[in-house]
């Protein structure tokens, strides 16, 4: 997914069209960031062994359903607020290789050192394995969420904002955007979600000129010049 909305950029699909950063991407940064991709799958890897020993046998429908739903809802918490502690000084070592890319590609969705990958994954499934000894779970629910994230953060590390001009609206009002994410790497901090501005509304720490800029880039069309532009250096 990421070498497909990297090639879709680099052709200018339409769907590409509204760039978020007017701003030239490196080839030593995409080389970087290929380079970090090596262990890209290593989720797939610790699933299996997990399997192998016998967690996340329930194949049931309504198993399939309750897996999917509760992992969705544990990787919004976990990613949140493991996010946030890789930002502290002492932990910052472990996040540091991600944020080498303040300006993102589809590469950088799949950029992340070997700890920070394996820090995630296991605390992504740990969890879910301790829960499985009381109620049964589903490996094709959460094969389900991994999917869908594999999918979404591909185009979420993009440079051109695909939601629609109006998705903050409705739906943009719960649920993050490229725009949304690209303001976390280039500002360093803030917006620190997953797929849902919950938490950070609810612990303050989304960039409050998010939506102008999203309105910018998407209704008006016009790109960020600077990775630390604000919204009132260009509406105001």
């Amino acid at each position: 997914m990421a070498l497909f909305w990297y090639i879709a950029g680099r052709m200018q699909f339409k769907l590409c069209a509204r760039t978020i950063y007017d701003l030239p991407i490196g080839a030593d940064q995409v080389k970087r960031e290929l380079r970090n991709s090596i262990h890209a799958p290593m989720h797939a890897a610790i699933l299996a062994i997990f399997l192998l020993v016998g967690f996340f046998q329930n194949l049931s429908v309504i198993s399939f359903f309750y897996s999917a739903l509760l992992t969705t809802v544990w990787a919004e918490i976990w990613h949140y607020f493991s996010h946030r502690a890789f930002h502290l000084r002492a932990l910052h070592w472990i996040h540091v290789e991600h944020h080498k890319s303040h300006l993102n590609s589809p590469i950088t969705a799949i950029s992340f050192s070997f700890t920070e990958k394996l820090i995630f994954d296991m605390g992504m499934l740990l969890p879910l394995a301790a829960i499985d000894k009381f109620v049964s779970l589903n490996a094709f629910g959460i094969m389900l969420w991994y999917f869908g994230y594999l999918i979404i953060n591909s185009f979420s590390h993009a440079n051109f904002e695909f939601q629609s001009a109006n998705f903050n609206r409705w739906l943009g009002k719960i649920l993050t955007s490229t725009t949304y994410h690209s303001l976390h790497h280039s500002r360093y901090t803030g917006n620190y979600g997953l797929g849902t501005r919950m938490l950070d509304r609810l612990f303050n720490t989304e960039w409050g000129d998010y939506e102008a800029l999203y309105d910018q880039i998407s209704l008006e069309r016009k790109p960020l010049k600077k990775l630390r532009e604000k919204a009132h250096q260009v509406i105001g």
